[in-house]
């Protein structure tokens, strides 16, 4: 099997592993209440993001630089711009403290959280400083 056919195989993987897990979260997460029993659900669920992450790590290392810079790229830049973008919108279209603004808002400090902690590890590990 050609590297090609190995890097196509393993993007199919990931992005079926990932709608596979959004199909999952659907059956299980309540549309419109809190889940009956979150203590369980919460880390079940972050387990099967877990193998979303696990499936796309599998195809991110089949992938040259070059690929990864331009994913790295397009990811920071069109998907924070992407986020201010609809985080302005929905304040604007239902107001800053609407339901679905406030949840915006707390996604957007999640991603900064996740951005920082794994920011954090690359600093820690002295990679800075050698690139």
């Amino acid at each position: 099997m050609s590297h090609r056919t190995k890097y196509w195989m393993l993007c199919a993987l990931a992005f079926g592993v990932a709608t596979l897990a959004g199909v999952v979260i659907g059956v299980i997460v309540p549309a419109a209440r809190a889940s009956d029993n979150p203590v369980w659900v919460f880390p079940l669920l972050i387990g099967i993001c877990g193998l979303v992450m696990a499936a796309g790590w599998l195809w991110w290392r089949k992938t040259d630089d070059l690929q990864q810079h331009g994913q790295l790229v397009s990811w920071y830049w069109g998907g924070t711009f992407g986020a201010l973008v609809m985080l302005v919108y929905l304040a604007v279209f239902f107001g800053r403290h609407s339901d679905i603004s406030l949840g915006a808002i707390y996604l957007f400090f999640a991603q900064f959280a996740g951005f920082f902690v794994f920011w954090l590890v690359w600093r820690l590990r002295g990679r800075g400083q050698a690139e």
